[in-house]
Parts: C-alpha cells; sequence; structure tokens
C-alpha cells in the first residue's frame, strides 16, 4: 500500500528536520575539533613561555659563571674544570672572589 500525499509530506517534513539537526551537529563538531587544536597549540605557547622567559633571564646571570667553571675564558686566573667537569674547592673559592671584587 502505498504512502498517501499526507504521509509524503510528513516524512518530507521529517527528513528536512533530520538533515538541518546533522548540519549542525556537524558545525558543532568542527567547532569543538577547531577550539581542541588552538587550546593545544595555547598550552604548548604558553609551557614554552613559562619556561623560557626564566631561563633567557637567568642565562644573563649563569653564563658568565658557566664560562668560568668550564675554564672557556671569561674570569682569568681560574684553571680548567677537574674530574667530571665538576669544579674544584679552589676554583669556587676563586670565583667568589671574583665576583666580591665585582660587586665594590
Amino acid at each position: 500500500m502505498p504512502p498517501t500525499q499526507t504521509e509524503h509530506e510528513e516524512l518530507k517534513k521529517l527528513l528536512e528536520e533530520n538533515i538541518a539537526l546533522a548540519q549542525d551537529t556537524n558545525r558543532l563538531l568542527r567547532e569543538m575539533r577547531r577550539n581542541g587544536i588552538l587550546l593545544g597549540i595555547a598550552k604548548v605557547v604558553l609551557w614554552l613561555l613559562l619556561l623560557g622567559v626564566p631561563l633567557f633571564f637567568l642565562s644573563s646571570y649563569l653564563g658568565p659563571i658557566m664560562n668560568a667553571l668550564s675554564g672557556q675564558g671569561g674570569a682569568e686566573g681560574i684553571p680548567s674544570s677537574g674530574i667530571f667537569g665538576l669544579p674544584s674547592q679552589e676554583q669556587l673559592d676563586q670565583l667568589l672572589e671574583l665576583y666580591r671584587g665585582q660587586g665594590e
């Protein structure tokens, strides 16, 4: 038994509502995916800033100390590092004297 005219119109209306809901759902899913990607990028940038900026500013303070301890210059009279690259007590004392002299 074929459907009547009113059943055709009702089915057509239901199909149109279904298509509208599917399009709206698809739009929402795309927005959610885009927001997730942007949030991930924002988190990476934030962590790089939180970790990178302090290291950048600390490098101006730690750079001369590391150069002096590694024997690459920067502090004359300090011999190269000892075993395993660690400074000896004599090197640390000389470095402290050097920085005490600069502060005065």
